[in-house]
């Protein structure tokens, strides 16, 4: 009989955490993300045997592992298992086509955590056949996953409080229908939701100061001396805004990316401001999702990077 732990999936590698983040914002007429990173090809090496063996075995060896032997007439997927035997190698890191060994070469497409692979190298101890060899062909190479640069008018709002973060908040109103004689309601429906961000900027400049106060400072010059001024306005407009938050977890290639897309943002909300000589003079500031009728959504969700790559299987893709 099975216990929980035999039916339980649990990985922590799966937990996410935001070690750095940007949140950037522009004029609603901005080009907006549409993907975050780039590149990505897989890379594709070809084993092949050459000369017709009859029997024997070959090795192939990856980044300082080797596979047991495999049989000179092994099927793709005999070789994809010794592949992923290696403990350098995880399931979905490798993916292998073709075959069967020797008349019909096996194609190794590399995913997960490689990016640009090493090529295998292999060794073969044939008989039969005429000189038979065996040889491993990069090719197509792999390209490495990079973030995509960032559309044109975008400003960073700069440093935010470290022990408040980034705030992300989901709130939906329901209508319910109850019914004689049962104590839970036998309806339930969503009639809205909100999303939100909310930050306590702490960099005192020109966007942070225009999202706080719902003023256009574009037309402030500055004096010779440095100095500018501005009103608060007497009855504030609302301001829309492209807001984008960019968040990363581990570096190299176990970066994972994840971003957030708000086409058409307003500030709903600004905070109490304290100065004091312990702590900064910060904006606290709440963003509100709002629908872009031309984009025809809200909010759009972005994962990527090499290390996202690397767990699609585990996660479930």
């Amino acid at each position: 009989m099975p216990v929980l732990e035999d039916i339980q999936t649990k990985q922590n590698e799966l937990i996410r955490k935001i070690t750095a983040a940007s949140m950037l914002v522009a004029p609603v007429g901005a080009a907006l993300p549409t993907t975050l990173t780039t590149g990505g090809i897989r890379a594709v090496q070809t084993i092949a045997i050459t000369g017709t063996p009859t029997s024997g075995t070959f090795t192939l060896t990856f980044s300082g592992q080797t596979t047991l032997p495999i049989a000179f007439n092994a099927t793709a997927t005999v070789v994809q298992d010794a592949l992923v035997a290696l403990s350098n190698i995880e399931p979905g890191d490798v993916a292998c086509t073709g075959g069967p060994l020797p008349g019909t070469a096996v194609v190794v497409t590399f995913g997960g955590q490689f990016s640009t692979p090493a090529t295998m190298t292999a060794t073969g101890t044939f008989t039969g056949g005429t000189v038979p060899a065996i040889t491993v062909t990069a090719t197509t190479p792999g390209t490495a996953i990079d973030l995509n640069p960032l559309p044109t008018g975008y400003a960073d709002i700069g440093y935010v409080t470290k022990d408040d973060g980034y705030s992300f908040g989901n709130e939906w109103e329901m209508s319910e229908i109850t019914s004689h004689g049962v104590s839970d309601p036998t309806r339930r429906d969503i009639m809205s939701t909100t999303t939100t961000v909310a930050v306590t900027a702490q960099e005192t400049k020109r966007v942070v100061q225009e999202m706080f106060h719902a003023v256009d400072l574009s037309g402030v010059v500055p004096a010779a001396s440095g100095e500018i001024a501005f009103n608060k306005p007497l009855a504030p407009t609302t301001r829309y805004y492209r807001a984008f938050f960019l968040g990363r977890d581990g570096i190299g290639d176990g970066a994972i990316y994840m971003g957030i897309v708000y086409p058409r943002a307003m500030v709903s909300e600004t905070g109490e401001q304290t100065g004091s000589d312990e702590s900064e003079f910060g904006y606290p500031l709440t963003l509100t999702a709002t629908p872009d009728s031309t984009v025809g959504y809200s909010v759009r969700f972005l994962f990527g990077g090499p290390g996202w790559r690397s767990l699609l299987t585990k996660m479930g893709w």
